[in-house]
């Protein structure tokens, strides 16, 4: 984690750089060390993530205001706020967007060192690339350049919704039940109580089910304790007085356990939108 302060003239006059200890992949990759110079002696005796986080919050003071260069490091920074039980609301506006909307180019996006390029700015060796104060200090010159007096209320930005990628051969489960009505059916025990389509143990819907697309699909979130996060899908099929549901039970592609929790925090928050919309 790495990040520099302005004054409001947009001077530099601090710096934060702050190695964190993984909870997850505990060792670093080759490539990885390579190119950062971070060793595995450096991460072992770091602090995690949310004693990091609070080291930054205080370095940071009372009245900040956050960019950060494009939303990948933002996405990672929320989904750890999620993983660590964390829940701090961060405004962060993005200086990629900012800086192609004074350069007159916001369907291409230019990536730190071609933005450095494009105002003459040269590369430091005292500051190399790929380390994040150092990408951060590059990213402040590039500010520091930028006109005064645009609106930056116009670029806001949130960290973007982690989304499933179904692996095509990933393996499923399905199967056919006759119900009397949807409301029924989404509280029976068939529906809540799906069975893994790898090994056929009982898993359970945690938070609910809720619409997908349309009213006759819905979707909801189990776990296996063997093969992890599943989506377990239905499709009501209007059949006389009753309907048939076609279940579909399919293990999800990913299953690194950030994304597992933040999927499950996500559908909790989804669930309590919906539910508030229907009250109304």
């Amino acid at each position: 984690m790495g990040a520099v302060k302005l004054d409001s003239e947009r001077r530099l006059i601090s710096s934060f750089s702050q190695d964190i200890k993984p909870s997850q992949y505990k060792k670093i990759h080759p490539r990885i060390r390579r190119i950062t110079g971070i060793t595995q002696e450096d991460i072992d005796f770091a602090p995690q993530f949310d004693q990091a986080m609070e080291r930054f919050i205080k370095w940071c003071g009372e009245e900040y205001m956050l960019f950060s260069w494009g939303g990948d490091d933002i996405s990672i920074l929320d989904q750890n706020l999620r993983f660590f039980g964390i829940d701090k609301k961060l405004v962060i506006y993005d200086l990629q967007e900012l800086f192609g909307h004074v350069r007159g180019n916001t369907k291409n996006r230019f990536g730190l060192r071609n933005a450095l390029e494009a105002i003459g700015i040269r590369q430091s060796n005292e500051h190399p690339f790929h380390r994040a104060v150092d990408d951060a200090y590059y990213a402040a010159l590039i500010f520091q350049r930028l006109p005064k007096d645009v609106k930056l209320d116009m670029f806001k930005t949130n960290a973007r919704k982690l989304t499933c990628r179904v692996n095509k051969t990933a393996r499923a489960k399905s199967s056919m039940i006759s119900v009397k009505n949807v409301k029924s059916a989404l509280r029976s025990k068939e529906t809540l109580f799906p069975d893994c389509p790898i090994c056929g143990r009982k898993t359970s819907i945690s938070e609910g089910y809720l619409p997908n697309g349309d009213s006759n699909y819905y979707m909801g979130l189990s776990d296996c304790e063997k093969h992890g996060l599943i989506f377990n899908k239905l499709h009501f099929i209007k059949r006389g007085s009753g309907y048939i549901v076609r279940r579909k039970s399919e293990l999800s592609e990913e299953q690194h356990p950030a994304y597992v929790r933040t999927k499950h925090l996500q559908w909790t928050e989804k669930l309590a939108n919906f539910e508030r919309k229907v009250k109304i």
